[in-house]
């Protein structure tokens, strides 16, 4: 697998807001109308306000009629009112609608995402790296990535203030303007030192967020909520979460006190920079050097123009970090996937149906593993036949079934669908001739048929829904329900659902599977929590009904799958013995080591008190 891109440096600034942009564009592209307007009027509202005193004693000084005055006076008034109600309005859109809308987004393009993009990539450390930084980013309507229309209004409102308001100072006295500007770099450089930290330490505060996420979620599942009663492990969990988010606010805080110094210095450099300021414009009045008019009007530029340059800092500042947000959104959002998603060999058809399954020296280890999950593994799997993979746990036997069925990627070596390989059919095609049950059954929330089929009700057949189920063995079940299959699962979500046994799990599973009716069955341990004569008649089931199909069955059971036409034996991540059960009884290997073993094991554990071996 390519190495993940944690940092993202191929993307810019001005890229990142062109994205955000574009986002927003798309998504509704009246609110950046709106945007536009709310720069306007953000700009001309403030100065109408300190112009209006100046337009005042200007008219009274120089005697101006009443009609005069009444004329320009209420005027200004009016176009007044009229850019307050705007900015109301637009103010109200982009402070609230904008986040609002990107987040809705944003929860599309991560859905979007984590649905389509290769399996193998969501268990990839990087990959996960990746989301855990962007899930930050997306984590909230207010985040500054979320919020870049809102940020560059207002940074564009602190410019165009900044230039309007610095040229009526500019006309008054030149070195006002240059002590502002040069309080202001001092300002930014305090802030940017403060970011500085804060990306400095984006890793730690990922991992622990993880960690926190992880355990959070932990507690509140049944299984694990067992265990932390039977083994009294409340206190230690307690303290492991507590010290967890100890770590995780002791880093927030330190960068929350460099936002702190950054602010304090403003607070400093304003009061140096705004007396300084008035005491010139006071000097100058005195001298007569400007009007009682443009002492007003100046004096209140110079303390609106040091509120444009502290905003001009700030938004600058959100910028970038919603800029750095962005970037992490953007790197896994664009994370390459490794499969063939466009144009791609036809599949096996008609008497091509079920295929041959070759793998040859097929190796893989998992992203961060020094000792490699498979190794240089050949095997062939005839059409239509039946396969077993058995052998210890943690042998590679799941491994294996991934990479068949197309969830990984081999690293080595190559995998071939008759005699194409599979890298060249596209990657959700190739996913349509496999029928997998995994160990973990996952049920949708919504009733039994859907679960079956694994489609909207709409496009559902109730009537082979019903057969399946009655080839699974689930129709007795079902009928006793009063609204058979269309009872609803997965009590979490819907408080009118049942809760299906293990048994029933692995009925229903099998009902999928054979709706789906695609030509390679593969069962990876779905029975492991059954006992051994439960398992083997499962398998049995499933073989009976699967008739003409390849199928491939996963144990560490040996006894399960002794019906199989042959046994691959996987020991130390290879295939180590190939043949039937009676020829690798016969050959006196690993195999027959392991069996004896488990047999004897599974006689002496259905003793019964007279000791004598129980039946089966």
């Amino acid at each position: 697998m390519e190495k993940a891109n944690p940092s993202g440096s191929e993307y810019s600034l001005g890229s990142n807001i062109l994205f955000a942009l574009r986002s927003h564009w798309r998504t509704k592209k009246s609110t950046l109308v709106f945007c536009v307007i709310a720069i306007i009027a953000g700009v001309l509202l403030p100065f109408i306000g300190i112009l209006l005193p100046k337009l005042v004693i200007d008219l009274l000084t120089t005697g101006a009629t009443p009609g005069h005055f009444v004329t320009i006076i209420g005027g200004a008034a009016v176009l007044f009112v009229i850019l307050n109600g705007v900015k109301g309005y637009t103010d109200e859109i982009v402070n609230n609608s904008v986040g609002t809308l990107a987040a809705f987004n944003s929860i599309t393009q991560k859905a979007e995402k984590n649905l389509n993009m290769d399996y193998e990539l969501m268990e990839h450390p990087d990959v996960q790296m990746l989301e855990e930084r962007a899930g930050r980013a997306w984590d909230s309507n207010h985040t500054p990535a979320h919020n870049v229309p809102r940020t560059i209004v207002r940074l564009a409102v602190n410019v165009f203030g900044f230039i309007l308001y610095g040229s009526v100072i500019i006309a008054v006295h030149p070195a006002i303007i240059i002590f502002l500007i040069i309080s202001a770099i001092i300002n930014w450089q305090s802030l940017a030192a403060a970011r500085k930290f804060e990306i400095a330490t984006e890793e730690e505060r990922a991992t622990l967020s993880r960690k926190l996420s992880y355990m959070h979620k932990s507690l509140k599942q049944p299984a694990g909520a067992k265990d932390i009663r039977l083994y009294s492990m409340a206190q230690w969990m307690q303290k492991l979460f507590f010290g967890t988010l100890s770590q995780n606010e002791h880093v927030e805080d330190k960068i929350a006190a460099r936002y702190m110094w950054a602010q304090l210095m403003e607070g400093l450099l304003i009061l140096i920079r705004d007396g300084a300021a008035y005491a010139l414009l006071i000097y100058l009045l005195l001298q007569g050097r400007i009007t009682l008019g443009d002492f007003v009007f100046v004096f209140a530029a110079i303390g609106a123009f040091a509120g444009w340059i502290s905003g001009i800092i700030l938004q600058a500042s959100e910028l970038l970090r919603a800029s750095d947000q962005t970037t992490h959104i953007r790197a896994f959002l664009d994370y390459p996937d490794r499969s063939n998603l466009g144009k791609a060999a036809p599949l096996p058809s008609g008497s091509q149906l079920p295929p041959t399954i070759s793998l040859c020296g097929v190796s893989y280890a998992y992203p961060k593993s020094e000792k490699a999950a498979l190794q240089d593994v050949s095997i062939e799997i005839s059409a239509g036949e039946r396969v077993a993979i058995v052998g210890a746990n943690g042998a590679g036997k799941t491994t294996l079934i991934k990479l068949i069925c197309g969830l990984y990627r081999p690293q080595q070596g190559q995998i071939y669908l008759g005699e194409v390989e599979v890298d060249k059919y596209n990657r959700d095609e190739y996913f349509s001739l496999f029928s997998t049950v995994f160990q973990d059954i996952h049920l949708l929330t919504c009733d039994i048929a859907g679960n079956i089929s694994q489609m909207p009700s709409e496009t559902t057949d109730d009537q082979k829904v019903e057969k399946c189920l009655r080839l699974s063995g689930l129709i007795d079940k079902v009928q006793t329900l009063p609204a058979r299959e269309k009872t609803l699962l997965v009590r979490e979500v819907n408080d009118n659902a049942i809760e299906l046994s293990g048994g029933e799990k692995q009925k229903l599973a099998l009902a999928r599977a054979l709706y789906k009716d695609a030509p390679v069955i593969i069962l990876d341990e779905p029975t492991a929590a059954l006992d051994p004569i439960a398992e083997s008649e499962v398998y049995q089931k499933y073989a009976e009904l699967t008739d003409g199909k390849t199928s491939i069955y996963i144990s560490h059971r040996l006894a399960s799958t002794r019906f199989c036409d042959r046994i691959f034996f996987m020991d130390n991540h290879s295939i180590a013995e190939v043949g039937s059960h009676d020829e690798l009884m016969r050959l006196g290997g690993k195999y027959a080591e392991m069996f004896e073993v488990q047999a004897h094991y599974y006689q002496e554990g259905v003793r019964g008190q007279d000791g004598e071996v129980a039946a089966g």
